[in-house]
């Protein structure tokens, strides 16, 4: 004898339209969602080795002059791959200190490193020098 429910019971089975769209809806969601925290990442990352090379290129610039032997005021400036480099050297006096009386003087090293599309680092150091 058949039951007058067991019908019911097979139309019942699985899932209807709507809820297989609400699902597909949901998932779509979650994926772009996804999509934009990769592409914010790799952003990052790639503005961060960016910012890596122009520390390195400026800690690099200011050494050099630091360890030249003799430091002349001025500005120069160059390109190195993706980065443009300024050099700005600078005499300068440090407050409540008296002026030495050998011919050393004190130097203010500003490197200022440039990239695209919009990066800029600006390091710098004091040296003194003949």
């Amino acid at each position: 004898m058949s039951h007058p429910n067991a019908v019911d019971r097979k139309s019942e089975n699985g899932f209807s339209l709507v809820e297989v769209l609400t699902a597909l809806v949901i998932a779509a969601f979650a994926l772009v969602v996804l999509m934009r925290g990769l592409g914010t990442s790799q952003t990052t990352a790639v503005y961060l080795e960016s910012h890596l090379g122009a520390r390195l290129l400026a800690r690099s610039i200011l050494e050099d002059e630091r360890q030249s032997g003799e430091t002349k005021p001025g500005r120069r400036s160059g390109d190195s791959g993706q980065y443009h480099w300024t050099l700005d050297v600078s005499p300068t006096e440090l407050a409540g200190v008296e002026k030495s009386t050998t011919n050393t003087r004190l130097y203010r090293l500003t490197a200022e490193i440039r990239w695209a599309p919009r990066g800029r680092l600006v390091l710098d150091t004091l040296k003194f020098s003949k």
